[in-house]
């Protein structure tokens, strides 16, 4: 009996200790589900299929998904796509709250299942399936799971912005064209502030119909809202609805389309003004926008639209997206650095509780956004021609200092998140020295002279006692030496190839210059080939007239002018460019310009025409120049434009 009461009290006793032990261990335990990413945060709730699942497998859900992994896998190689992502989506529904599984079935897509596709529109369906599984389902159940954004940001900048995969330009117009539907071009063409303005009403518009405070109840919706803000508004819904749309993606991005076609329908450069950008559907809402009544209640409808898109189907919050466009500048959604800059600093931002230093992902994810900042620096500057499904992408000097602006912010969370000793720091520093002089060179070509003068006082203060510099004398030259000394080595120039540099710098002049009515940039290209051509013939190091037979002669123009109207007949004449950039170059060229060039193109652009479809309106691509008080029957192009030049004859 006592032995009994013995053994009674001892178990009462290892009880209340093991009590006493695992509310010990609560605190450092859920510190774990933290810095492990499992804590179960979204505000959603779990969906139907999820709760399901879980519920009917308990603890078999792990064994389940591992053969599930492997299924998928063997599904892959064997080529079985549309299998391997329906195994795929078992995985996430599974384990909807273990973040490497949504990382690695994104990467999946993008990267694996893309690439056994053989049609730019398949890979890029796969690619897109890979960033939507992320953003639309991933995050929502894992909002501070920092590798989740890390992969979203890093298929952007990677797989779409750079050029490891042979698609990229048909991602990047893609990608283009779908944002340029949903946000039209509130950048292009525009100062920083002036694009930053444009924006604002979109974000004011997220603040004020749609609230983020999950623990708000019987909210209005958010439609009613917009008709007690802008009452003309409820009439023009009414009458969408009459022809068959809602106020939600497709109706948004179909005006959207019908702005981007309109905006390129130039009867001068295109088609005429009766484009292809109507049929039955879209014709009806484009006469509706049209319509002077609908006048008051068209824009305050469309942000409404594009607040409403981007925070319920793209899981994008408007005013983040507007003050990123503060902090760092004006960013073009339609460029993938832009949509990688955003969900880097969203994950960092999400993840803010994570001070453990073994979390790379911090680190990593920082440097994201630094490297979407350089990439916006190169190429932030778009345009996107529907038509020709053409995009241009060329340096904007806006984020010069972003870049600068961004590794500081960088460096002190990694001293907050305490990096010492760790050498991450001075990472952030290597190649700084690069980046200024790129900085030097886009704010010359693209921007500021001044601001190019600043950065170089910059480069030579911090470099330019560097041993290297001091041995090359590279920074004891005047900035219109290093201008050209940089692109020299960038090109790998030597002296057989003197003439195709100075082209390369004309043919920017056309393409970024011209095509995009930005005569600044044509006039500074310009400038600099005229330059780098001065200072070849007043050194005389290309010009050997007493060669036997003039084989020494590498100079074989006799003025700039010349050679500037014959790079420009050979760009017209070329077909590797689009027609309708080359129509947009002439459309956009001084009229003596056009006068001195035409007759040695136009028989050539005209067969190009003919050849896409376009012969019969080829004068209103490249109409015949006139010049004033000139007789129109004697303009040239009239009797032979080709026989005409003597450029051409040459």
């Amino acid at each position: 009996m006592r032995k009994g009461r013995w053994v009674q009290s001892a178990a009462v006793v290892i009880a209340i200790l093991c009590v006493i032990g695992s509310t010990l261990l609560v605190a450092p335990i859920n510190k774990q589900r933290v810095d492990l990413q499992i804590v179960q945060e979204s505000r959603f709730g779990d969906a139907p299929k999820y709760a399901l699942l879980a519920a009917s497998l308990g603890t078999f859900r792990g064994l389940a998904a591992d053969f599930l992994w492997y299924r998928a896998e063997k599904l892959k190689g064997e080529g079985k796509l549309f299998e391997a992502n329906t195994t795929a989506e078992w995985i996430t529904t599974l384990q909807p709250r273990f973040g490497q599984v949504w990382v690695f079935q994104s990467w999946n897509m993008a990267y694996n299942i893309s690439v056994l596709t053989h049609t730019p529109e398949e890979r890029w369906d796969w690619v897109n399936k890979g960033i939507k599984i992320l953003r639309d389902e991933g995050i929502v159940y894992n909002p501070r799971n920092i590798a989740i954004y890390r992969q979203l940001g890093w298929t952007f900048f990677h797989k779409i912005g750079q050029r490891t995969d042979d698609m990229n330009s048909y991602y990047k117009a893609r990608l283009a064209e779908e944002w340029q539907e949903l946000l039209g071009t509130p950048t292009e063409g525009a100062t920083k502030a002036v694009a930053i303005e444009r924006f604002e009403p979109i974000a004011d518009a997220g603040d004020l119909y749609f609230s983020k405070d999950a623990n708000i109840t019987n909210l209005r919706d958010p439609l009613t809202h917009l008709y007690e803000e802008h009452p003309q508004t409820r009439a023009l819904v009414a009458r969408l609805r009459e022809i068959g749309y809602e106020p939600n993606q497709e109706c948004l991005r179909t005006i959207g389309r019908i702005s981007m076609f309109q905006r390129y329908a130039d009867p001068r450069q295109l088609a005429g003004p009766d484009g292809p950008f109507l049929d039955e559907r879209s014709g009806p809402l484009y006469e509706l926008l049209n319509d002077p009544q609908s006048a008051p209640a068209v824009q305050p409808l469309i942000q409404y639209m594009q607040a409403k898109v981007l925070i319920e189907d793209y899981h994008m919050d408007p005013r983040r997206m507007y003050n990123l466009m503060v902090k760092f500048g004006p960013m073009d959604w339609r460029h993938p650095a832009s949509h990688a800059c955003y969900w880097g600093a969203t994950g960092v931002e999400m993840a803010g509780a994570m001070k453990d230093k073994t979390k790379i992902d911090v680190l990593n994810t920082d440097r994201q956004v630094i490297h979407a900042m350089q990439m916006l620096m190169h190429s932030g500057s778009i345009s996107y021609n529907p038509l020709s499904d053409r995009i241009d992408m060329v340096p904007d000097p806006n984020f010069i200092d972003s870049y600068g602006e961004a590794m500081v912010e960088a460096n002190q969370r990694q001293i907050s998140i305490d990096w010492a000793g760790s050498g991450n720091t001075k990472a952030f520093e290597q190649g700084h020295e690069n980046f200024l002089l790129r900085a030097v060179l886009y704010a010359y070509l693209y921007g500021d002279i001044d601001k190019a003068h600043g950065y170089y006082k910059q480069l030579r203060d911090a470099y330019g006692k560097k041993p290297h510099n001091v041995y090359s004398g590279r920074y004891k030259l005047s900035l219109e030496d290093l201008i050209v000394t940089e692109i020299r080595e960038d090109w790998q120039m030597t002296d057989q190839v003197a003439r195709p540099f100075i082209e390369s710098l004309l043919i920017k002049a056309f393409r970024e210059g011209l095509a995009l009515a930005r005569y600044d940039i044509f006039q500074r290209h310009v400038e600099l080939a005229q330059n780098f051509e001065r200072k070849l013939v007043k050194e005389k190091k290309y010009d050997n007239p007493t060669a036997q037979g003039g084989q020494g002669r590498l100079i074989d123009w006799e003025s700039f002018d010349q050679l500037l109207g014959e790079t420009y007949i050979k760009y017209m004449r070329d077909p590797q460019f689009d027609l309708m950039e080359r129509a947009q170059v002439y459309n956009n060229s001084p009229l003596s310009f056009r006068v001195a060039t035409y007759p040695g193109f136009y028989m050539a652009v005209a067969e190009h025409a003919r050849a896409q479809g376009y012969g019969q309106i080829v004068d209103r691509l490249f109409p015949p120049p006139v010049e004033p008080d000139a007789d129109p029957s004697q303009s040239p192009g009239t009797d032979s434009p080709a026989e005409q030049s003597t450029i051409e004859r040459k």
